[in-house]
């Protein structure tokens, strides 16, 4: 019986071509000719019996190599991309570009300005200047990543707010900064060594109800729906008195940043002098883009996964 490698394309080729043999006229003829052949004859013809099913065993042997190869030609195939072709894709912003950028729309069209420094930052701006010195607690909470013994990368965006209250000294403006900020911190599930930060400020003749509006407004533009908030006491060394701020969103209260109004020694270090006071916060983006879009993990943001991204179009 001749077979065909090239007609076995298929797994169903194969079993049809093994019942074919295992039914073929030559096979049968020597069986039943062995039955009946006298004994002296049924060796030889076992030997011949033995040797056709060897051929064929042989042959099923090649189709399985020949069927694997076509499999593997066809996922190659399928899985081939030519880099050198245009590629027609839609793009979509990062949620925290997406997140970002609400603030800074709603920001900008309520008379702030963007003011941005180097992420690499001087301690004395980092910390002096904003009311914690070398002394004090809060500098073991930063857990800082210096470079050496007086640049760091920044810990929060709150010394580029000290740079523009010593810019802008004794006069009115509203200032925001968002970029990146880095801590010496463990990675886990709401924490990771670099996130990126808004920090807020507004100089002028303020009350603590004008960071009450302001914070409330803001957050219900970058939200996309009326929220409420609430206040707690805390602690910062650059504000006083000092908030942490919480949400009402998704039917539950979220803390979501840390408010108040700016302390009288950060406004005495940068120069003023005149009666005008200071509100400010400081907002973490991740943390806003999580509870927006339902994020679980912190680390999800940084994965670079098509499949995640797609779905902030």
């Amino acid at each position: 019986m001749k077979f065909e490698l090239e007609k076995i394309n298929s797994i169903e080729d194969l079993k049809l071509i093994k019942n074919q043999f295992a039914n073929s006229e030559e096979l049968i003829n020597l069986m039943q000719e062995l039955k009946v052949a006298p004994k002296e004859n049924k060796a030889e013809l076992g030997k011949k019996i033995q040797a056709l099913k060897a051929e064929a065993e042989e042959f099923f042997e090649a189709a399985k190599k020949r069927l694997n190869d076509l499999e593997i030609a066809k996922k190659l195939e399928s899985d081939f991309e030519d880099y050198a072709y245009p590629v027609q894709s839609e793009g979509s912003l990062h949620p925290i570009n997406i997140v970002s950028q609400r603030f800074r729309e709603w920001l900008i069209s309520n008379g702030y300005f963007e003011y941005q420094c180097s992420e690499v930052e001087v301690d004395e701006y980092n910390f002096e200047r904003l009311n914690i010195p070398a002394s004090h607690p809060a500098r073991d909470m930063q857990d800082s990543l210096y470079l050496n013994e007086n640049e760091l990368l920044r810990t929060h965006n709150t010394g580029i707010s000290a740079r523009a209250l010593e810019k802008y000294v004794n006069q009115e403006f509203s200032q925001f900064a968002i970029g990146k900020v880095y801590r010496n911190d463990e990675e886990d599930r709401t924490h990771t060594h670099q996130f990126t930060q808004l920090d807020l400020i507004s100089v002028g003749n303020h009350s603590f109800g004008t960071l009450i509006y302001t914070l409330t407004e803001m957050l219900s533009y970058v939200l996309e729906e009326k929220v409420k908030i609430r206040l707690r006491p805390s602690y910062f060394p650059f504000t006083e008195p000092s908030v942490e701020v919480d949400v009402f969103f998704k039917n539950r209260w979220i803390e979501v940043l840390g408010a108040g109004m700016i302390h009288e020694n950060v406004l005495k270090a940068a120069g003023y002098t005149n009666d005008m006071n200071a509100i400010a916060a400081g907002i973490g983006i991740e943390r806003i883009a999580m509870i927006k879009y339902g994020i679980e993990d912190i680390r999800e943001l940084y994965t670079n996964d098509q499949r995640f991204l797609k779905q902030f179009k």
